[in-house]
């Protein structure tokens, strides 16, 4: 299993060993404008290649996380996750879509779908980030 998140589809795919997508979900990089604590600017998760980890229950109970969390291994901390702490309902199944501060936001029960996918694959998952839209084979 691998994924792929296309920014311009704004949607990470899973695909089989063969390339076939699975499954695949909506994932926005919409992000506030502003720097970090470092003085870095807000930017979405760069183009490249990572290694997606899960966890089946977040480790922190936090609105902006929502209920579910999967990291990338990016170096500034940019991951996949649910929630968005300025949302009525951050922890519902479909909260709604909020800005981040980097990070891809993804509906809570896709987050948590995904998770368990990734879990299953042996918790390392490779990912390509990509401008380009995912063609179909």
């Amino acid at each position: 299993m691998k994924a792929v998140y296309s920014r311009v589809d704004q949607r990470i795919y899973v695909l089989d060993d063969g390339g076939a997508v699975l499954v695949s979900y909506e994932a926005r990089n919409e992000f506030f404008p502003g720097e970090n604590e470092h003085g870095e600017p807000h930017e979405s998760l760069p183009i490249g290649e990572y290694v997606l980890t899960a966890e089946e229950y977040p480790a922190e109970d936090n609105d902006a996380f929502g209920s579910g969390y999967i990291d990338t291994g990016d170096k500034r901390g940019r991951v996949f996750h649910g929630g968005g702490s300025g949302l009525d309902a951050p922890r519902a199944p479909r909260q709604g879509w909020y800005p981040t501060l980097g990070c891809i936001r993804m509906q809570n029960e896709d987050c948590e779908d995904l998770s368990r996918r990734i879990i299953e694959a042996g918790n390392e998952v490779p990912l390509t980030v990509q401008e380009e839209p995912l063609l179909a084979a």
